[in-house]
């Protein structure tokens, strides 16, 4: 179902896998290939997804994109890394709510993205670190995801 050989992370926070989704479907309910799709783990309290761009656009969608305020650099087992810190708590009339830690990098061809609305950026960078601890220091993605 999917183009590549996605990854568990081996640290999940005492997070346990609540579901896996793979989108076959794109927001026009049109088919998506085999090539374009997209893995979202869920976590309960992060969602980790990835997904085959190529070079170019994993890289644009990980530097390129904005997916909140105040973007910083990282390294996530040697791979550049961009991180968005958590919003504050928002006040309770607040319609937007809060704005989530967000975590993406690009691996090779890979589109990494982990996002939560309830914890931090350490605890994500965390995770991150983990597939690769999972897959073997300095591979690319290769292991098998199961729950």
């Amino acid at each position: 179902m999917l183009a590549f050989r996605p990854v568990k992370p081996a640290y999940t926070a005492g997070c346990r896998l609540q579901a896996l989704r793979i989108h076959t479907r794109d927001h026009k309910l049109q088919v998506v290939s085999v090539a374009d799709r997209t893995l979202e783990a869920h976590y309960g309290d992060f969602v980790l997804s990835q997904t085959r761009k190529g070079l170019d656009e994993a890289r644009r969608l990980a530097f390129k994109v904005s997916y909140g305020r105040d973007p910083r650099d990282a390294q996530i087992a040697g791979r550049t890394a961009r991180i968005y810190e958590l919003g504050p708590e928002p006040e309770p009339d607040d319609v937007d709510g809060r704005a989530p830690a967000v975590v993406t990098w690009p691996d090779g061809e890979l589109f990494c993205f982990l996002a939560s609305s309830t914890v931090g950026t350490d605890v994500l960078i965390k995770v991150a670190q983990s597939l690769y601890d999972s897959a073997g220091k300095g591979r690319r993605f290769s292991g098998t995801l199961r729950g």
